[in-house]
């Protein structure tokens, strides 16, 4: 009885575990702003585009791998942003004017490649400081398989930094349908609360425990 009720506490006073954000591979979803081209910098790899909804924000994308190639005029397949041939290619969002960088909510995309590709994704947490959490292991296929994502930051954090990058000779041959969400996002969770009756439970099954050893101690 005494192990049992040990037990039933400990389930109690473990809370839920919330990840500071998810990744949905099941689609594309959201209602962030689409991101479309704005210039080309080819000798430093980076592409700008900016948003073309309600928000004017900058979104930097730059080729670490010295590999990529882009569509059209530096990186547009009409307006949207599309790029190919990179193994490992790191995005960030700035304010308006492109000088001060900031977090977003929702990051959403597609890839087209090959190998297996790894997400590190740098969160900006709600106390200021800074927390990176990895994704990996995903399968591109052939080249022509579409492949979805989408992050979404929760319980306050903000994405700060997205690396994408691919393990050996796997490569992104198509990065396109990128768009972001600097609003908060809001995903349902089990309220606060839930667990405290099971929490009172278990103590009270304790202390009643020890109250009657005691009595028949004396």
């Amino acid at each position: 009885m005494r192990k049992f009720l040990l037990a039933a506490t400990l389930v109690a006073l473990a809370s839920p575990s919330y990840a500071d954000v998810i990744l949905d591979t099941n689609g594309q979803g959201g209602t962030g702003d689409n991101v479309i081209f704005n210039s080309f910098n080819p000798q430093l790899g980076l592409v700008l585009g900016r948003l073309n909804g309600q928000h004017d924000e900058v979104v930097r994308f730059r080729d670490l791998s010295g590999n990529a190639n882009f569509a059209g005029t530096g990186g547009q397949n009409g307006n949207d942003i599309k790029l190919f041939n990179t193994s490992d290619l790191d995005i960030t969002v700035w304010n308006s004017l492109n000088t001060t960088q900031i977090g977003t909510s929702r990051e959403i995309f597609s890839l087209k490649g090959t190998g297996t590709v790894l997400f590190h994704v740098t969160m900006l947490e709600a106390d200021g400081s800074f927390l990176t959490k990895n994704f990996g292991g995903f399968d591109l296929g052939n080249g022509t398989q579409q492949n979805g994502y989408d992050f979404q930051a929760i319980n306050g954090e903000r994405i700060w930094d997205l690396d994408i990058v691919t393990v050996g000779t796997g490569v992104i041959n198509d990065f396109e349908h990128y768009r972001i969400d600097v609003t908060p996002v809001v995903v349902p969770g089990p309220a606060l609360g839930a667990g405290l009756p099971g929490l009172f439970a278990g103590l009270a099954g304790l202390w009643g425990f020890a109250r009657a050893r005691r009595r028949r101690t004396i």
